[in-house]
């Protein structure tokens, strides 16, 4: 049971150390229960060191540490998050689909193991998108042309290597440790395993913020929102029939929606009641009690946590409890249960990849077509990246650019920010971050005081303030009297002029063909006009199914010529029947105000 709880409580780790390390607006209570959560860590340790048995003591150790990272995942609910970031559903891709069996089939014909390396040395698997239920795929060896079986180490964490393969998590590669000489027998295929138990159904519960402690039933089971506040919640599900859901951790999705509609970043959750937390906790102190005493034994620390379950699993044992943090102001609580039978056989498919080589060409006279690599993916996946919105006009900017203050904690220079957020736009594949947003000019920046006067600065000293890609940075405390209030005009770029032409399949451009799941572009024919300003990227190219929708891209190649220039190869998930190029065209610079309120920044610590 010990070992339970403490995966129970590591789950907590990773949010509680940010919540540590970055600075919250916090209210003096937040402030205080840290300062609590703190010292009785602190109290703890100290008990702990008059502990001579040093496996005993290890083991409350880590029993402290872990009570410490719980204690802070509760500041988290208390403490509202810093940023408002979105995400897509998780199961958005299930609308691509006719039912799970499709998807998982989709998911499966367009796996592809890949090579960049002419003797193949190095190999890595990609899958076409994020498969949204929980699954293991385990590739287990790669299958050489004479038959041999090389085994893949375990691949299941960060980096991991046996005698012939080294496994990089970062780069998820499988490379030979020695070279491949000639004379050695060549890799072609990557073997595995995929597995997974996939749900009957799913069935979607949605709750207001003010539904607390209201219930919904459907299809046997029920699910009551038992503690909401702006930006988490918690719930409960049950079984009419008083039996515990035959429902793991993670068959229970968890999503919120703010006003606009859009999914909220996810940022943490917590599995199981307050009750196990807080029985635990006290629990701790007992047990350091008895080991200070000297009256306690290892095998007594789970006999007391075992205790302790079987008491919250007569009391609640029907009844599975998570709470869900989210990255924003949460309107809608909507909840996913993977509805799966108690005794379900995981469906299983071996799989063996041919090892694609995409390695780099060297410079021909000619291209041979006929000699090109096939990747036949001929499953549609769609590119869900692609944003409705084009691009923004200057009214449109008024209300769409996010404002943010504050989100970063105060260095020694910049005390206080004041960041723009474009909302994402098609024009973002020609524009970044870096472009977006140019420098305003030394008068277009003024700080106001409570009377609304400007605060006289020098514009050529850096020292009170600076503009940086998307933000205002300034130090309040240089300052000869208070601002509060900014007013500031900043050039934003946009692409007014970027245009889209379509090309049936029956009817493309000279130089463009397609081959199966492929858009074969031979650029000594066809060459996009050119923007009237240098730019390193001009246009895009897309492809569309039979359904006009964008297909998603596997990866392309090119194809150098020794004279001139050479060919280009798009590999697509689907069939293209429809090729699409964007073009740019020249920019915009819209003059953007921004008119706000400054905010106090936070504490340094």
């Amino acid at each position: 049971m010990k070992k339970i709880l403490i995966a129970l409580f590591g789950m907590a780790i990773a949010a509680v150390i940010i919540f540590l390390m970055i600075s919250h607006d916090r209210s003096p209570d937040i402030q205080a229960l840290t300062d609590a959560m703190l010292e009785k860590k602190d109290a703890r340790l100290t008990r702990l060191e008059s502990v001579e048995d040093k496996v005993l003591r290890k083991s409350l150790l880590n029993l402290v540490y872990d009570a410490m990272f719980t204690d802070g995942m509760e500041l988290d609910f208390r403490a509202p998050p810093r940023n408002t970031t979105y995400t897509t559903a998780k199961l958005a891709r299930l609308d691509d689909y006719s039912s799970i069996d499709e998807l998982t089939e989709v998911f499966l014909a367009n796996q592809i193991a890949a090579t960049t390396y002419p003797d193949r040395s190095c190999v890595w698997p990609r899958e076409p998108f994020n498969y949204p239920f929980q699954h293991r795929l385990a590739w287990t060896a790669i299958r050489l042309d004479n038959g041999e079986i090389t085994a893949l180490p375990n691949h299941f964490s960060g980096s991991a290597y046996n005698t012939e393969i080294e496994y990089s998590g970062a780069r998820n590669t499988f490379c030979y440790r020695d070279p491949l000489g000639p004379d050695k027998p060549a890799p072609v295929a990557l073997v595995g395993e995929f597995s997974v138990q996939l749900p009957r159904k799913l069935i979607q519960f949605d709750f207001s913020r003010s539904d607390i402690d209201q219930s919904q039933s459907k299809d046997g089971y029920t699910v009551t929102l038992v503690e909401a506040n702006d930006f988490s919640y918690a719930i409960e599900v049950s079984s009419p029939n008083g039996k515990s859901p035959p429902l793991g951790s993670k068959d229970i999705i968890g999503e919120a929606l703010d006003d606009t509609g859009k999914y909220l970043s996810h940022t943490g959750t917590r599995t199981g009641r307050p009750e196990l937390y807080e029985a635990s906790d006290l629990i701790i102190d007992d047990l350091i009690d008895r080991a200070v005493e000297g009256t306690l034994t290892e095998t007594q620390i789970d006999q007391r946590f075992d205790e302790m379950q079987n008491e919250l699993n007569e009391k609640y044992g029907n009844r599975l409890h998570k709470h869900f943090f989210f990255s924003g102001s949460v309107k809608t609580a909507r909840i996913t249960l993977l509805d799966k039978e108690a005794k379900q056989t995981p469906f299983k498919q071996h799989l063996d990849l041919p090892i694609r080589n995409l390695a780099r060409r060297q410079p021909t006279p000619s291209v041979d077509l006929d000699t090109l690599e096939r990747i036949p993916t001929l499953s549609p996946v769609y590119d869900h990246s692609i944003q409705n919105k084009v691009e923004l006009n200057a009214d449109e900017m008024k209300t769409a650019i996010d404002i943010r203050q504050n989100e970063i904690s105060a260095d020694l220079e910049y005390s206080a920010q004041v960041k723009l957020y474009y909302p994402q736009v098609q024009s973002d594949r020609f524009l970044g971050i870096f472009d977006r947003y140019q420098k305003p000019g030394v008068h277009d920046i003024v700080f106001l005081n409570a009377e609304g006067t400007a605060i006289n600065l020098p514009s050529d000293d850096p020292d009170y303030y600076r503009f940086m890609v998307s933000r205002i940075e300034y130090n309040p405390g240089r300052f000869p009297e208070k601002p509060v209030r900014l007013s500031a005009t900043v050039p934003v770029v946009t692409t007014p002029e970027l245009t889209k032409k379509s090309h049936d399949r029956n009817n493309l451009p000279d130089g463009v063909r397609i081959l199966d799941n492929m858009i074969i572009i031979d650029r000594a024919v066809f060459a996009p006009a050119r923007n009237s300003e240098p730019s390193e990227k001009t246009h895009l190219f897309f492809a569309k199914s039979a359904g006009q929708r964008y297909l998603s891209k596997v990866t392309d190649l090119h194809f150098p010529r020794t004279e001139g220039p050479g060919v280009d190869v798009i590999y697509y998930n689907g069939l293209p029947e429809i090729f699409e190029v964007w073009h740019r065209g020249d920019t915009k610079t819209v003059d953007y105000q921004v008119d706000l309120h400054l905010k106090e920044p936070a504490a340094r610590e």
